[in-house]
């Protein structure tokens, strides 16, 4: 009997033990998912670096900033938040928390829709420019260039306020290691993923066929590819992906450097997704989100 009652207790223990290692397990995913965005959310709102843009488009008085500068974001100033959404960084994660469950500015989101009204106290304007408060307005997966190059963001943003209006921008980019971001697009297209749409506005025209030749039939897509057909294409916009996004691509006669690639025009364009880095953006790292 006593062995008996010994084995029951050891049995039940060992049930419990499970149990609690299990909400431990589920509690720590729980942690990532949900305690590190509202950090970096919150990071970027207290301590994000902000561009101004005058009434008048001018790129080059964008990227100027005074050295050691450095103002906080205003929430109930006209500053907004732009987020540069890189393909394959965690933007998605990122984005999502940032609209529902950051706790200094909160988005107001309605069940069963991905955009949410992200507006300030004092009036309904927006706070936050990104996939999941005003949409792509600037193209699928817009870059530096669509965004600020050709001042997209400003424009969109004076026609739904429906004046010209000064603001501060906060530009903000999720950056990952460029080989598992390089496989991770892979492996997206080889699900169906073309991002077909996209604009690739560059000296205020969308790129042509002509410009940026397609490596499939749009009307087939690209789904299943091998990755030895992936990497056969010279056009693919996988390929650097993050220095072209980043920088100012009318630079290097835009998409040239696709046709007639040289090691001038890399170099121009990752000097100039360096210096962009430097002055315009906030940026964290994936593989900083996977570590904490």
């Amino acid at each position: 009997m006593g062995m008996c009652s010994l084995r029951g207790w050891k049995g039940v223990l060992g049930r419990k033990l499970f149990v609690f290692a299990t909400i431990l397990f589920v509690a720590s995913i729980v942690y990532f998912y949900i305690d590190f965005p509202l950090k970096i959310s919150n990071r970027i709102l207290e301590n994000g670096y902000h561009q101004h843009e005058d009434d008048v488009y001018n790129y080059e008085e964008i990227i100027q900033k005074e050295e050691g500068q450095a103002i906080s974001f205003n929430k109930s100033s006209n500053d907004v938040i732009v987020f540069v959404h890189i393909q394959k960084t965690a933007g998605t994660t990122f984005e999502k928390f940032l609209v529902r469950y950051q706790q200094s500015l909160p988005c107001k989101c309605q069940a069963h829709k991905k955009r949410c009204n992200c507006g300030r106290n004092a009036s309904n304007e927006t706070w936050l420019f990104s996939r999941y408060s005003t949409g792509w307005v600037c193209g699928l997966h817009a870059d530096f260039t669509e965004l600020v190059v050709n001042s997209c963001v400003q424009r969109v943003l004076d026609k739904q306020a429906g004046h010209k209006k000064r603001r501060n921008y906060f530009y903000t980019t999720f950056l990952r290691n460029p080989t598992d971001r390089f496989i991770s697009e892979f492996r997206h297209v080889q699900r169906g993923a073309t991002w077909i749409s996209s604009k690739h506005v560059c000296d205020g025209k969308p790129a042509s066929i002509n410009d940026l030749p397609t490596c499939f039939d749009p009307r087939i897509g690209w789904e299943g590819v091998s990755l030895e057909e992936f990497i056969s294409c010279p056009y693919n916009l996988a390929f650097n992906r993050q220095t072209r996004m980043l920088s100012n691509l009318s630079l290097v006669g835009c998409y040239e450097h696709l046709r007639k690639p040289s090691y001038e025009q890399d170099k121009i364009m990752m000097e100039s997704a360096k210096q962009n880095l430097r002055q315009v953006f906030y940026s964290d790292y994936y593989t900083q989100v996977k570590k904490r």
